[in-house]
């Protein structure tokens, strides 16, 4: 169902989840942090991916695209339940120009040296 609220899938080339530490050390040699988005008309960030790449403290994320187009967005931190999600805004129009549609999930990796989400695979 499209805009349906949807997990987020968070995965680490590490056998330590980046997702589940408390803290995140830039020295760290385990790589990239990876995670999946299913197709929704809002994101929204786990508590987690956002305290890892500072997004709970900054409020802004930056997203570049497969053409390696750049785009900046607020975040709008929002209770929910028992925690806090991180909305992006804008993320519907990014949807649209990135020709992302219902079915289709999104593959990010977040470099924490660089400090931007790069979208790395569309599929469905």
């Amino acid at each position: 169902m499209a805009g349906a609220e949807n997990d987020i899938v968070v995965i680490s080339d590490s056998e330590y989840s980046l997702a589940e530490s408390e803290e995140f050390d830039d020295d760290d040699e385990t790589g990239p942090l990876i995670f999946i988005v299913p197709y929704t008309k809002r994101f929204r960030i786990p508590v987690g991916v956002a305290r890892i790449t500072g997004i709970d403290k900054i409020l802004k994320v930056k997203i570049v695209n497969r053409q390696n187009v750049e785009t900046k967005h607020d975040v709008r931190a929002e209770p929910n339940k028992n925690s806090i999600k991180y909305i992006v805004k804008g993320w519907a129009k990014w949807l649209k120009d990135n020709n992302i549609k219902e079915g289709d999930h999104c593959k990010f990796q977040y470099f924490p040296d660089i400090g931007v989400l790069f979208l790395a695979n569309v599929f469905g």
